[in-house]
């Protein structure tokens, strides 16, 4: 707003040295008061390019209040390209300063002419002087017509147009909105290939409607897709493949249903399947199907928020190579390997998790490193699982491990004070149970079943983490 007011006192200046050459004085100001106001343009250009940049990194990471809001994509602006407005923008100025330019120079010309047409111009004359009075006023009336049209449009060039009075929250601008049921898009960072979209450039992307094919994130920016009622189906390959990103968001459009499935390519290993990091949050569902390998796979870390999120696969349900961090959301995981594994750390902070892993060794909760569990509703069964880390973990937890394996359908039950906290099945045979919730603490008092039999004796926690095994009747 400094460079603004700055910009318009020059225009002001500019319009008062434009006055004064109509008259015939001092045109050489005119050159370069006008070179000092496209300077001072250009500086500002520049600078609202750079508040532009921070207003979006800012909004990326700040968005959250309606980022998942139900979306009418009738009503979705898609921006064009940086490149493109840059231009539009250079354009208005250029004309705006030519327009200025050629008011001077007609003012000048005027003036030249009521001066030559005149014997003096420092007659004394009272017909002379009230002409060339007339002459001026005139002449500074179309020199200021031009100066606020000139100022008009600086000032649109430099601000962004206010919204429209109507516009709700969700109404914002976005990069590509992308209509699978219609085979239409919208945006100039979208690459259609046979049967696969491609996302180019970073921003904000609206999904609706179902694809047999694939979505492939392919930038060196962050990119968020918008997924507002998708069945992504791809008997090839990934349903969402991110070959590059700095960071891949899937948002889960309020009151939706999402549901993705893969099919072998014999390249990738994941329904869902990154380099980089992925984050998913929102208020709808999403229904992962992972008919080859994993359902979601991570070359780097996998950050779960929110939303209501079912994965199954054929090895694990969810797989990173670094980190896995949960924070809230209902997230039920079920591989016939593990079910949530993590090559780097585990760290549960919230949100109700249901993890189911199957086969000789495999867990429910696997972490290649520390297992930090702070808060949340865990539920997990497989034939071993990760145990929280004392040092970092402030939520108590139990887990059981029978000295038999019980068969897939088997029900695992652990009543805590007499109260049912876990009663669990598998599809896969299992031999161990994993339970916390914030209600489990140190020193409490817990029975085991299997299949309804109660085995052994009471029990009672000690510490952050209790593990027992206990002899199947």
């Amino acid at each position: 707003m400094k460079q603004l007011r700055n910009v318009m006192c020059l225009l002001t200046a500019l319009t008062l040295c434009l006055g004064t050459a109509a008259c015939g004085q001092k045109s050489e100001e005119e050159v370069s008061l006008t070179s000092q106001s496209a300077a001072l343009l250009s500086g500002s250009d520049s600078q609202a390019e750079t508040e532009t940049t921070e207003a979006e990194d800012e909004e990326d990471e700040d968005d959250d209040e309606d980022d998942d809001a139900p979306v009418d994509v009738k009503k979705v602006t898609v921006k064009k390209s940086t490149s493109a407005t840059t231009s539009g923008t250079t354009a208005v100025k250029s004309e705006t300063t030519t327009t200025t330019t050629k008011s001077a120079d007609s003012s000048k010309s005027d003036s030249d002419k009521k001066s030559s047409g005149s014997k003096s111009t420092s007659s004394k004359s009272s017909g002379s002087s009230q002409s060339i009075t007339a002459a001026a006023n005139a002449s500074n009336a179309t020199t200021t017509a031009a100066t606020e049209a000139a100022t008009e449009a600086t000032t649109e060039a430099m601000t962004d147009p206010a919204p429209e009075a109507d516009a709700t929250a969700e109404e914002k601008v976005v990069a590509g909105v992308i209509d699978f049921n219609t085979n239409t898009y919208e945006g100039d960072g979208i690459v259609l290939n046979g049967a696969t979209y491609t996302i180019t450039t970073g921003g904000t992307y609206i999904l609706t409607g179902s694809l047999t094919g694939m979505v492939e994130v392919n930038t060196v920016e962050k990119v968020k897709l918008k997924l507002n009622g998708v069945d992504i189906n791809n008997p090839g390959g990934p349903a969402i493949l991110c070959t590059d990103a700095k960071k891949l968001t899937l948002t889960l459009i309020e009151g939706t249903a999402n549901y993705l499935t893969d099919g072998f390519s014999g390249v990738y290993d994941g329904c869902i399947c990154t380099n980089d990091t992925l984050e998913i949050k929102g208020a709808g569902m999403l229904n992962v199907n992972g008919t080859v390998e994993h359902g979601i796979s991570s070359d780097d870390d996998i950050i779960i928020k929110n939303g209501d999120i079912t994965v199954t696969a054929i090895k694990s349900g969810m797989v990173a190579n670094d980190d896995i961090t949960v924070s809230g959301s209902t997230l039920r995981v079920t591989g016939n390997t593990n079910g949530i594994k993590s090559k780097g750390t585990l760290h549960i902070s919230g949100g109700t998790v249901f993890a189911y892993g199957g086969g000789t060794d495999k867990s429910g909760l696997y972490s290649g490193a520390a297992f930090t569990l702070t808060g949340g509703y865990v539920y997990a069964v497989g034939c071993g699982n990760a145990q929280p880390d004392a040092g970092t973990s402030t939520q108590c937890s139990i887990c059981v491990r029978y000295n038999t394996d019980l068969p897939a359908g088997s029900w695992a039950t652990i009543n805590c004070n007499g109260m049912q906290f876990l009663n669990e099945t598998s599809p896969y045979t299992f031999n161990t149970v994993f339970l916390s919730t914030p209600d489990v603490y140190d020193g409490m008092t817990y029975a085991v079943f299997a299949n309804g039999v109660q085995c052994g004796e009471e029990l009672v926690t000690a510490g952050i983490a209790s593990a027992v095994a206990v002899d199947v009747p």
